[in-house]
């Protein structure tokens, strides 16, 4: 009785698949899409500068060997979003008189569906940053060193760029001093770090002048000692994001100033380094909150293959940039972070957080709704989705109540 009530209790279930889970699908973005325009050139490392408070000649780049293909862009109606060294790419030339030459990629954008209503000129300016060691602890056993860095050359040249209408684009490191005198070396001072800085300059004189905020965001990184370690980051990558887009700011540049306060205990490290995002906002808005981008990071990892005669990468950042230039998102900039690990013997993985934004606009048939979240773009096929190691917080208050200005004061 037992084993013919098992057989007849038994019952089959449907072998059909359970029917598919339809997820809500974001809506199509009512705004223009972004065309952009990458080009590619190599920079020699070589020209010798002098500034009025160094007495020791500068490694720097030459602006005249790229500047007329970046100027070029401009007649075509593009406009210079980003001026990027591409990571560990360099060839090293020359015996005798020895030069180094960078890889670097312009990063253009447009909007052809959106007649542009400004011409604009591009200006480069030479900064460098002023960097310092301080040793501090029990040498025996730790060994705590602060890396302070004086940016305050920088900052003025932004100010004194930007005060007539002029625009920021990008701050880019170029190159360092060779050398530095005894006495200075003596007092901790290291070589002055080449800084080029990147402006838009109207060619006729607009009402409208902009107003830039540097925000210092520590980036943490642990790492253990090993055979192969790999770096542990720490950042709120997306909570200083909205925080910051969410009072009506615009991204403009993540720069890494060099600061670092390093603490080695045994087997194991911990450092601290300083990025500095700049945000931008029409003088004409400077008290107005109500946000007008949103945001959103992508993680993209690259190869870096040393070689004879120097190293190349494998960036392939294009089509990711193209994808999400076809969904409105705009490339605010790239960020290298110490996130690498190694394949092989001579390949180098590192992973880059790019950072996108565009003006929020309510999308059509979600009227009164709130607009997409942060971290709401699609990733696609070759790059991942991330938002660092923290869960992103929420957007700040009022964030998602708050009207958007109307789409003729969103900078297209």
């Amino acid at each position: 009785m037992g084993a013919d009530s098992s057989k007849q209790g038994g019952k089959v279930l449907s072998t059909k698949p359970p029917p598919p889970v339809h997820q809500q699908q974001e809506p199509p973005y009512p705004g223009p899409p972004a065309q952009y325009q990458f080009v590619n050139t190599q920079v020699m490392i070589s020209t010798q500068l002098t500034f009025s408070f160094s007495q020791s000649p500068m490694v720097t780049s030459n602006i005249d060997q790229y500047y007329p293909a970046l100027a070029a862009q401009y007649q075509e109606g593009y406009r210079l979003l980003s001026f990027y060294k591409i990571p560990g790419q360099q060839q090293h030339q020359g015996l005798f008189n020895p030069s180094v030459a960078l890889s670097f990629q312009g990063i253009f954008c447009r909007y052809p569906s959106v007649p542009p209503r400004e011409r604009w000129q591009l200006r480069i300016e030479k900064s460098v940053l002023q960097l310092q060691r301080v040793y501090t602890g029990i040498i025996s056993f730790s060994n705590n060193q602060t890396i302070m860095s004086d940016t305050s050359h920088l900052l003025q040249s932004i100010a004194r760029n930007t005060q007539d209408g002029g625009r920021l684009v990008c701050i880019e490191m170029t190159g360092q001093q060779q050398q530095q005198n005894f006495g200075m070396a003596m007092r901790g001072v290291s070589p002055m770090m080449g800084v080029d800085l990147f402006f838009e300059v109207p060619e006729t004189p607009t009402p409208e002048k902009y107003v830039y905020n540097c925000v210092s965001v520590p980036i943490g990184v642990t790492i253990q000692m090993g055979f192969r370690p790999v770096p542990q980051v720490h950042c709120d990558w997306i909570g200083a994001l909205a925080q910051n887009l969410g009072q009506g700011w615009r991204l403009i540049e993540i720069f890494m100033d060099m600061t670092t306060h390093t603490q080695a205990h045994g087997f194991s490290g911990q450092s601290t380094l300083n990025s500095m995002w700049m945000f931008e906002k029409p003088v004409s808005r400077m008290n107005d909150p109500r946000p007008v981008y949103q945001g959103t990071v992508v993680d993209h990892q690259i190869e870096i293959k040393a070689g004879f005669g120097g190293s190349r990468t494998s960036a392939n950042w294009e089509p990711v940039i193209q994808d999400m230039g076809n969904k409105g998102w705009e490339l605010a900039c790239i960020l290298e972070t110490p996130d690498t690990k190694l394949v092989g013997m001579t390949t180098v993985v590192q992973t880059c957080k790019l950072f996108f934004q565009r003006p929020l606009l309510l999308q059509q048939g979600f009227q009164g709704a709130a607009p997409p979240p942060y971290d709401a773009a699609v990733g696609g096929q070759g790059y991942d989705q991330g938002h660092g190691d923290a869960a992103p917080p929420p957007p700040p208050a009022g964030f998602n109540v708050a009207t958007p200005p109307p789409p003729e004061k969103m900078g297209y």
